[in-house]
């Protein structure tokens, strides 16, 4: 009887490895626009006026181009930027 071992799963890109992080960073920057431009698009044909369909899409490209930043400065330590944003979120949200 020959044993087998189990396949080997592909190993996950790390954010600590400067290549996987720039190309990472770079697919967020490239697709910011197009995101910018659908939130809106979806805003407006869901009937939110203008600004607010501006003010929504603004906030989603504020949200991927601070998740590139957040990843290029802190690498794989980035998910503690969401954690701080979390945090500052609730505390504003118990003030009301």
């Amino acid at each position: 009887m020959s044993e087998t071992s189990p396949p080997e799963k592909p190993a996950q890109p790390s954010l600590d490895d400067p290549v996987a992080r720039a190309r990472i960073v770079r697919a967020l920057l490239i697709t910011a626009p197009f995101l910018f431009v659908g939130s809106y698009l979806l805003a407006w044909v869901q009937g939110a006026e203008t600004k607010y369909a501006g003010l929504i899409a603004g906030v989603a490209l504020a949200g991927c181009l601070g998740t590139a930043l957040s990843i290029h400065l802190l690498g794989s330590k980035s998910r503690y930027v969401l954690f701080a944003v979390m945090a500052v979120l609730s505390l504003a949200k118990m003030g009301r």
